[in-house]
């Protein structure tokens, strides 16, 4: 399954600064391969789930979920999905004047293109760009801010100097990977021993590295996450309550009430009341 969005913005000039012409999400089938070939622009792919290798000139990488590959204009790039366990990837497509300089600020090259997710924005970059481009006004600001902002954490996930004692970056993978499942399973029944499970941790462990990495327990990041699931189902002003419940994993509407009021303040029904009688983009 493949899903992608446009920027409705035009670039106010020939070659602007920074500009993500678009970006989106894709299943991929077992094997599913994408060239050889070369683009015009900067690709970037976010792996979420599975697994596939990727091929530049005389490299050949094996990746996974965590990880994330670049690929140059112009550079001859080949990627395929596992057999077994093919991958699920978000991707951004973007050019400019300013992104070869940001760029060379980092270790990646054509042929040494990657590098492991940072948590803070980079797994959630879909659904952040997919959220911001419906906002009028102040769309085109937004998704600037975010691809600014992802370059920035690029340029320190990754940076041109490596220090003499630089931190092991394996647990950002677990966090990536429990993140992941709970975005996968939010409207299931999910429970911290099945995300520990999944990434392969102890219980309490994984609990700690997710508080201090994310700055959220596992259980308020399924909450905070599930809320803001309801907030895209509300606004679309055509789910019952209920509805909204059972798709963001209540069984019982008046818990969901209760727990939707409690982070965002207001009931769901006065919530949706709000944004069809104004024009406030929250």
């Amino acid at each position: 399954m493949r899903t992608y969005d446009f920027n409705p913005e035009k670039p106010y000039r020939d070659n602007p600064d920074l500009h993500l012409l678009y970006w989106g999400r894709e299943e991929c089938a077992p094997g599913h391969a994408v060239g050889p070939m070369v683009r015009d622009n900067y690709v970037i792919h976010f792996i979420h789930n599975g697994s596939g290798t990727v091929q530049v000139g005389k490299h050949t990488y094996s990746l996974k979920a965590g990880q994330a590959f670049l690929i140059y204009p112009n550079v001859l790039t080949f990627y395929k999905a596992d057999m077994q366990s093919p991958w699920v990837y978000s991707w951004l497509v973007f050019f400019g004047e300013q992104v070869e300089p940001i760029l060379a600020r980092t270790r990646l090259t054509p042929e040494k293109p990657v590098f492991p997710m940072d948590i803070r924005i980079m797994p959630d970059m879909y659904n952040q760009l997919t959220m911001v481009s419906g906002q009028e006004p102040g769309a085109d600001l937004k998704i600037k801010a975010l691809m600014y902002n992802f370059l920035s954490v690029l340029t320190e996930t990754v940076p041109l100097s490596i220090p003499l004692i630089s931190s092991p970056r394996r647990r950002d993978t677990y966090i990536v990977q429990g993140m992941e499942y709970i975005h996968a399973h939010y409207h299931e029944q999910v429970y911290i021993e099945q995300l520990a499970s999944f990434v392969r941790l102890e219980r309490k462990y994984f609990s700690t590295i997710f508080k201090e990495s994310v700055g959220l327990t596992p259980q308020q990041y399924l909450l905070q996450y599930r809320m803001n699931k309801a907030c895209e189902l509300l606004r679309k002003g055509q789910y019952t309550v209920g509805e909204v419940a059972h798709s963001v994993g209540y069984t019982d509407s008046l818990l969901f009430s209760r727990m939707f009021k409690k982070l965002k303040g207001t009931s769901p029904k006065h919530y949706r009341h709000l944004i069809s009688h104004s024009d406030i983009n929250p």
